[in-house]
């Protein structure tokens, strides 16, 4: 019987183990290498075949290693080229082929630079764009052409700019929809034609508002209903009504604090959809959404942890789950 939980650790006297315990982020590239974020042990490449680890973190003296051992987000783009955001360090594009790392700092005097070196996540959109989320200066679009960065913030005086400038999360639908979440500022469904924000955000009496305006994480499962998690619960948002459907601890959430989202291969309602697999502060929850019901698995069920991170939490192509505390 195989055990539904596989641990990994850092073993001081293991220098191919994990490189520290503290995993933020998760991402497999298309050559089926595991990547593994970490705050203050930098990147691990964990090959699945062998389950060693290789280790890049920052060395002072390379200007070319890691720019910064945070890491709070990986993504590959259409060129299989690795993008690591670290928290302090700016953006880092690692070439494989050379083992080298770039770096995109923040630079004050250049209006067309990262707005801030402080990067919370990156994403890969269809068309190729890579999009990046700060804490505290917006969103910013990559152009890979001119190597520039365009910059989107909160303007209090523009409704239709981005409801705030600290980014959780992005993901884009099936209908190539941008979606960003924030830290108090809700969700925002961004317009790429127009360049403009519109935002979803919880409603004091509004029971069909957003849960809590902080998103953690943001997923479309294989019906189309998008799946958002919050610090006050899941929310599902129906298109049409624009209107959320929220499930909280009283419906059997283990927790109210989601941190990740991720969905199975299992064929509910005759294939529409999987189970939602849900990381949160209290354990791993498994939610039907046609039967409404969450089977919530904690340490007593051989997890590792509890408490989750946010960011942390990667399906491969095998159909396993990877969620990181």
């Amino acid at each position: 019987h195989k055990k539904p939980f596989q641990h990994y650790y850092h073993i001081p006297a293991d220098p191919r183990s994990l490189s520290h315990n503290d995993v933020w982020a998760i991402h497999e590239d298309q050559a089926g290498m595991l990547w593994i974020g970490t705050v203050g042990g930098g990147l691990n490449r964990f090959d699945q075949d062998t389950q060693r680890f290789r280790h890049y973190r920052h060395d002072p003296g390379d200007s070319q290693s890691l720019s910064h051992d945070a890491i709070w987000a990986i993504d590959e783009d259409q060129s299989g080229n690795l993008w690591v955001a670290t928290y302090g360090g700016g953006l880092n594009l690692f070439n494989r082929d050379t083992e080298r790392f770039t770096h995109f700092r923040y630079d004050p005097a250049d209006p067309n630079s990262l707005s801030n070196d402080r990067v919370t996540t990156v994403y890969t959109d269809r068309a190729g764009s890579v999009w990046i989320g700060t804490y505290g200066s917006g969103l910013n679009q990559f152009d890979g052409q001119t190597k520039q960065f365009i910059r989107y913030r909160h303007d209090s005086t523009d409704p239709g700019s981005l409801s705030h400038d600290q980014v959780l999360s992005i993901y884009e639908d099936s209908k190539k929809v941008l979606w960003i979440g924030t830290v108090g500022g809700g969700l925002n469904r961004f317009d790429r034609d127009t360049g403009r924000f519109r935002s979803y955000r919880h409603q004091i009496g509004d029971p069909g508002s957003l849960a809590r305006n902080t998103v953690t994480s943001i997923h479309e499962d294989r019906a189309g209903v998008l799946w958002i998690g919050t610090l006050g619960g899941l929310a599902a948002f129906d298109g049409s009504s624009e209107r959320f459907s929220n499930y909280t601890i009283k419906d059997g959430l283990p927790a109210n604090t989601v941190l990740g989202i991720l969905e199975d291969d299992a064929l509910l309602d005759g294939g529409k959809s999987g189970n939602l697999w849900i990381s949160t502060a209290q354990g791993v929850s498994k939610f039907n959404p046609y039967r409404k019901i969450f089977r919530n698995y904690n340490v007593n069920d051989g997890l590792q942890g509890n408490v989750f991170h946010l960011g942390a939490y990667f399906k491969n192509r095998n159909g396993e789950m990877f969620f990181g505390l």
